[in-house]
């Protein structure tokens, strides 16, 4: 993380991010039409990292060998894609919430799912550009910059920070401070749903019937495993953990809808 080709990215991102805003701006295209276009361009381009996360690994079974159990081949082959690479995170979820905001015709739910799009899309944006999953996966500037993998993840997250963006301060959407309890109430509710998601997707090791741990392990939303790496070994840390997570997470949501509160302030002056 922070390598020279993943500053790089952050640049071509922030440039990206401000030159997506202020075409916007200028040219002051209707809400609908931004989420509209963002909506299938985010569709193309997961399908796009489906394609580009696809593994084609051989199909084995297991048996035995010198008296231990080992994997054969069957010699056939299926395609998979790791659990990790599915659509659960907050900014891959932006493709729903687009979904619904551009398909709802109620105004009071559709202001609603603005106010989602805007605070998760902003900071999940941010996050995922700042802090990004792909960096240690490239050993040189040069692979990291030549990947389409890595292209597609960051024009990805600046496409939903210019719509988050744009839903704040453009004209349309008319959003404000008091709306972060509804994205308040939309991450909380998916945290929540993201503990049966990571057990589900997770792969049990069991010894005389008796859990011992996990032979595989995904982690959406950070809901497992900290992304400071601290190991967390009681369920009392854990919960510790839980709660510092939630004081966090609303601490920035608040900070994300400040300028939304200011920008209602000079309104009103």
């Amino acid at each position: 993380m922070f390598g020279k080709g993943h500053i790089a990215f952050i640049i071509i991102s922030l440039i990206m991010i401000l030159c997506g805003a202020a075409l916007c701006f200028k040219r002051k295209p209707p809400v609908e039409k931004v989420l509209k276009t963002g909506f299938f361009l985010a569709a193309a381009m997961e399908m796009i990292k489906m394609l580009l996360s696809l593994e084609i690994v051989p199909v084995v079974e297991l048996g035995l060998a010198g008296g231990e159990f080992v994997y054969r081949e069957t010699g056939r082959y299926s395609p998979y894609l790791l659990a990790e690479h599915l659509p659960f995170e907050l900014c891959s979820l932006q493709i729903v919430f687009l979904f619904l905001a551009v398909v709802i015709r109620s105004e009071k739910w559709k202001k609603r799912i603005y106010s989602v799009i805007y605070g998760t899309a902003l900071i999940g944006g941010t996050m995922a550009i700042l802090l990004s999953s792909l960096a240690p996966e490239y050993d040189s500037a040069a692979d990291f910059l030549s990947s389409p993998r890595a292209w597609e993840f960051f024009i990805y997250h600046a496409m939903i920070i210019v719509i988050a963006v744009y839903i704040g301060f453009g004209e349309g959407c008319d959003i404000h401070f008091g709306d972060c309890k509804w994205m308040i109430a939309a991450v909380a509710l998916l945290d929540f749903a993201s503990f049966y998601l990571n057990s589900m997707l997770s792969v049990p090791a069991y010894l005389h019937g008796r859990l011992i741990g996990l032979e595989y392990a995904v982690n959406f939303f950070s809901s497992y495993n900290n992304p400071l790496g601290i190991v967390v070994r009681e369920k009392w840390q854990y919960m510790i953990y839980l709660a510092i997570r939630l004081s966090a997470a609303i601490a920035v949501i608040l900070l994300v809808y400040l300028p939304l509160y200011l920008k209602d302030r000079r309104r009103h002056q």
